[in-house]
């Protein structure tokens, strides 16, 4: 069985493909957006072709930390696996397990999941992996700390001999080091700037961000609001759940249509608020790192982070959410406090993107943002509601009440 890829391989699929699919255990090191993830669609499928599956007995197994992350890979791995015949099923928290169970009983070739689900699918005996042949760690660096770490451990504890396909944007030695103490023969392929090597711009993917503009602001949810205005799909990070909803209701206020999403929404919200922001139903996303990492959101112009990012990883994911692949990179924006702008400056210089000041009180500053984050976007204005009818003058009639007199028997 052969599998094509429409177009040149980029420079991830070039330097992986070949140990992927011969079923070497490798970790691949690209930006976001470079192709990880055809990579290991076309591996699994290529080691699955020909076989069936046993029921609850999948083949192949994908893991990644969010429900919209799992569902992105899965679709992409049922088109890739649609010529060989496979079978690909999504169980991610959110939904009952019962109806998970019941998606086991017939054979599943390929289980894509996140890591609490997949464990409770384990431990209530759903789900066994006795015939696993690849298993796939997508996002590893955030699957191995301390968010998923204990429930990933418990997936490759169980995996036995199965080939480690492992991909993410960010890995520092000790991701390296822990995969590598569970597969010594692991192969790792960088074809990116490393994290604390020194920056090389020409190494990253030709969609990719390369400046940051750094706001200082001593309240920066304000400047966002005001930023807000001169996008027309922009995505927003805030660090805090509960720093979505104000942040969303005070750009709605200025007349900009926004949306908001945490990890801690409904699978049905969460997904309508990725669905408008794609068709362009709103213009603004105010997310959590819910959307930092993996998901293909098209045609980004503007990512903001509001506040610093929790880590080095955080801005390099966040930041990949426009640019993916060889699409031309909007504008990365950070508006942090006065204090906070030396530590993101240089994390930032330290990934290989250059740094750009914008302090709001400077007099040129309204003319730089224009050159920046383009104009402002006139906003629609909104029909005028007709006036409700005009009631009567006529004075309402009164009327007493009188009880009925009872008839006489």
């Amino acid at each position: 069985m052969s599998t094509v890829i429409s177009g040149p391989a980029s420079a991830v699929q070039a330097a992986t493909l070949h140990d992927a699919v011969a079923g070497r255990d490798l970790l691949a090191v690209a930006p976001t957006g470079s192709g990880k993830t055809l990579v290991f669609a076309i591996a699994v499928t290529h080691r699955l072709a020909g076989s069936p599956s046993l029921p609850g007995r999948p083949r192949a197994v994908v893991i990644a930390p969010t429900r919209e992350l799992a569902v992105q890979n899965a679709e992409v791995l049922a088109e890739v696996g649609a010529g060989a015949g496979l079978r690909v099923a999504t169980f991610v928290g959110g939904q009952p397990i019962a109806k998970d169970r019941r998606s086991l009983v017939a054979p599943v070739d390929v289980v894509v999941g996140t890591p609490g689900r997949l464990v409770d699918l384990i431990r209530t005996r759903a789900l066994s992996l006795p015939d696993l042949k690849v298993l796939v760690l997508d996002e590893a660096d955030h699957l191995l700390g301390p968010s998923f770490g204990e429930q990933t451990a418990v997936l490759l504890n169980g995996c036995g001999d199965a080939t480690l396909l492992s991909t993410t944007a960010t890995a520092d030695s000790d991701v390296e080091d822990e995969l590598r103490r569970r597969r010594p023969d692991l192969r790792v392929h960088r074809v990116d700037t490393p994290i604390h090597a020194a920056p090389d711009p020409s190494a990253a993917a030709a969609g990719a961000p390369r400046q940051l503009v750094v706001v200082s602001a001593p309240e920066p949810e304000s400047y966002a609001i005001t930023l807000a205005a001169r996008c027309r799909r922009g995505l927003f990070f805030v660090s805090r759940r509960d720093a979505v909803e104000p942040l969303r209701a005070s750009i709605a206020a200025t007349g900009v249509t926004a949306a908001g999403v945490a990890g801690s929404a409904s699978p049905t919200r969460r997904a309508g608020a990725f669905a408008d922001l794609a068709s362009g139903t709103v213009r603004v996303l105010v997310s959590t790192d819910l959307a930092g990492r993996g998901l293909d959101l098209a045609g980004i112009g503007h990512v903001v982070h509001v506040g610093p990012p929790h880590s080095i990883q955080d801005l390099v994911h966040r930041s990949g959410r426009t640019g993916r692949g060889d699409t031309a990179a909007g504008v990365v924006a950070a508006i942090v406090r006065p204090s906070e702008v030396a530590r993101i400056s240089a994390q930032a210089r330290e990934v290989g993107m250059t740094v750009e000041l914008l302090d709001p009180t400077d007099r040129r500053a309204g003319a730089l943002a224009d050159d920046l984050f383009g104009p402002e976007i006139d906003v629609p204005r909104r029909r005028r509601e007709s006036a409700p009818p005009a009631r009567s003058r006529r004075p309402a009639v009164s009327r007493v009440h009188r009880p009925k007199k009872k008839k006489r028997s």
